[in-house]
């Protein structure tokens, strides 16, 4: 038997993903929709002899067509029969939640489950919810329960189950608008129920997402009406707006909270809180416009700090027991070219590999900030500087999103609604030092600066957020536009669960493996081999050092060597090259450590975070834009590294920094 489809669909920030780890747990698969660069999420949970396949859809506040996470959201939610849609609910904020659940019940899905999340912090918060009385106005069952504490979800689960087996039929209620509205809803619905169309789609939901001016169901219509019948109705919802004097969208939204809030009354209640809540007295601080950057820095200092602290001593011990491999296993092998080649693996894809904890522990930090709420108080506090460098407020999303990989930074920026923002934010998305990057910040600022490796890892971070900051403002007056407003929710603060603190750290660090175990070795034997053909390096002959001595003028600017010309170009493919190209040059750190001075280690840092992105990242911005503007941010970011490590070296020099 198949298994069911279970659809999880909310809001932002309402727990959704703290419930589909709960549900699915280690058996999750992160992809990407087919053609689309927006992540998608799989996992299966069993329940009662049954397998369930659960599908994470993108957390969206409305199913109108503005964005691909939209987009994705409701094509799934109409095209992709789901079994069971749980729509997941923030009993804090049920009000504004329940707009997406109307919009649900207009596309006449039936099959809907109400998963009323954080039903704890709403308790907390004096607000109470009869579940049961809910659930008979709604019209589809309610389930309360708090994902963060596990309570609840085996009433999830059992919902779940006679949903998908028909043992509770749902009615949902439809929202009702004022009766000019309704007629043209009607009218338009009798329009559309003549064509194919109706067999595909509720004629209703179609006839309002008509109204609200929805691009892709403007284009459905007019293919299936054509163009005289569709400017009629173009016709009529203008004279609607004429009559009411705005949009036909803030008509129907406006309308559709007055109905929400009708229906709130008759299943909640708030009781006044006479105490200031915690997060109210956090936020006093966090968010404030002087105190809350002073706590920022303080924050990311202490990231750092636990970064380095409790990753440096695995990195040191991984990175030994690959050397120690490696000078075991090269003398059982006879062949002195194939032990060569082995010895080359060994030292570039190990170098990579011990910084695996270190990255591992970057996630985790992250994801507990994230998970804690912290981040979205970052996003605050920093759209106002934004806005002074013409990025969105929107922008922090694809930002943070870059400390791990730019690639999704990159394909995040489709969330943002205005093409001037997507494409500023785009071209200054890869000066962010991303995973692969803090491999070599990491490696530099521990072989070098010692006890002030979190200082100086901080440091380079700071300078490429600066230089992002700085391009969004020379980019953005040349790229006609307008920018969009900064909406975010701020959640209450939560102690994240050792299970998402587990799960989220692993499911983006195991790409770092993936990588070593793919590009980063082709990358290592392909080192090995322009490091010996057709002569050993050491001789001139090699092709790396002819290479190297190339390319070595202009690093020469910068104070470093052909070697350093040799790492930061096969940087190129993935960053983790600098490192493990650095491996099978010197073939040891204390080797490493004797060649270079601390200011070479620091510029090297500060130019390999910035001068250009990698391949795939390239690709990602061709993707989503163009290859003329690919090469313009990669020949942007070349000039700019160039720039910057000229002068903080030849800056050293002055200051007598050896």
């Amino acid at each position: 038997m198949a298994m069911k489809v279970i659809a999880l669909a909310g809001n932002p920030n309402v727990g959704k993903t703290t419930i589909f780890n709960a549900l699915t747990g280690m058996r999750q698969h992160v992809g990407n929709w087919p053609g689309v660069t927006v992540e998608k999420k799989e996992g299966i949970f069993e329940y009662s002899g049954e397998r369930f396949l659960v599908v994470d859809l993108p957390g969206t506040y409305s199913l109108t067509a503005h964005s691909a996470d939209e987009l994705v959201a409701r094509n799934f939610l109409l095209n992709g029969n789901p079994d069971v849609v749980v729509n997941v609910i923030d009993a804090t904020s049920v009000l504004r939640n329940l707009y997406l659940t109307m919009e649900i019940f207009e596309m006449g899905i039936k099959n809907v489950v109400i998963a009323l999340n954080k039903i704890d912090l709403a308790e907390k918060k004096g607000i109470k919810i009869d579940v049961g009385r809910m659930s008979k106005v709604l019209g589809v069952p309610v389930v309360a329960l708090s994902a963060r504490e596990e309570r609840g979800l085996e009433g999830l689960k059992e919902a779940i189950l006679k949903v998908a087996h028909g043992e509770i039929a749902g009615t949902p209620i439809i929202p009702q608008y004022e009766p000019e509205v309704e007629r043209e809803i009607e009218h338009i619905s009798k329009c559309l129920e003549e064509t194919r169309l109706a067999s595909r789609y509720p004629p209703r939901w179609l006839a309002i997402k008509l109204l609200q001016r929805d691009d892709e169901v403007i284009k459905l219509v007019k293919r299936h009406l054509g163009e005289e019948k569709l400017n009629e109705i173009m016709t009529h919802i203008n004279e609607l707006e004429e009559k009411y004097g705005r949009a036909v969208d803030l008509i129907i939204a406006g309308q559709k909270f007055e109905f929400i809030d009708r229906l709130t009354h008759e299943f909640m209640t708030h009781s006044q809180l006479k105490e200031e809540t915690f997060t109210d007295q956090l936020d006093r601080i966090l968010i404030h416009p002087v105190y809350g950057f002073v706590a920022m820095a303080l924050v990311f200092y202490a990231l750092f700090k636990f970064v380095f602290t409790f990753g440096l001593p695995l990195q040191e011990a991984l990175d030994n027991a690959f050397s120690s491999f490696g000078e075991w296993l090269a003398p059982q092998i006879a062949n002195e070219t194939l032990s060569g080649l082995v010895s080359g693996i060994i030292g570039g894809v190990g170098a990579v590999l011990s910084f695996f904890p270190l990255v591992f522990l970057l996630f985790f930090a992250l994801s507990f900030l994230e998970d804690l709420g912290y981040m979205a108080r970052v996003a605050v506090l920093m759209e106002g500087i934004f806005r002074r460098f013409g990025l969105p407020g929107k922008a922090i999303i694809p930002l943070i999103l870059g400390l791990g990989c730019n690639v999704p930074a990159v394909m995040a920026t489709r969330t943002l609604d205005e093409e001037k923002d997507r494409l500023v934010t785009m071209f200054v998305s890869p000066f962010i030092p991303c995973s692969a990057r803090l491999s070599v910040i990491s490696f530099l600022a521990g072989t070098f600066f010692g006890s002030n490796q979190a200082l100086v890892a901080l440091s380079v971070y700071l300078l490429a957020f600066g230089v992002a900051l700085l391009s969004a403002g020379i980019v953005g007056h040349f790229i006609q536009g307008e920018g969009s407003p900064f909406v975010i929710e701020l959640p209450e603060y939560n102690i994240p669960t050792w299970k998402t603190l587990l799960l989220h750290p692993w499911e983006r660090s195991k790409e770092f493996v993936k990588k070593a175990g793919t590009v980063i070795l082709a990358g290592a034997i392909a080192i090995w081999y322009l490091s010996n053909f057709p002569a050993p390096m050491g001789t001139g002959e090699s092709y790396a050092e002819k290479l190297g001595h190339l390319f070595e003028p202009y690093v020469r600017l910068m104070g470093l060597d052909w070697k350093a010309a040799v790492s930061l170009l096969f940087g190129i493919v993935a960053k983790e090259n600098v490192i493990s190209t650095y491996g099978v040059l010197y073939g040891s750190e204390e080797a490493i450590r004797n060649a270079l001075t601390p200011l070479q280690a620091y510029v090297l840092a500060v130019v390999t975070t910035l001068y250009i992105p990698c391949v795939a990242t390239i690709g990602a911005i061709r993707a989503e834009s163009s290859w003329r503007w690919a090469a313009v941010v990669t020949l942007y970011m070349v000039g700019v590294a160039s720039v910057i490590g000229i002068i903080v070296w030849h800056l050293g020099i002055a200051l007598g920094v050896s």
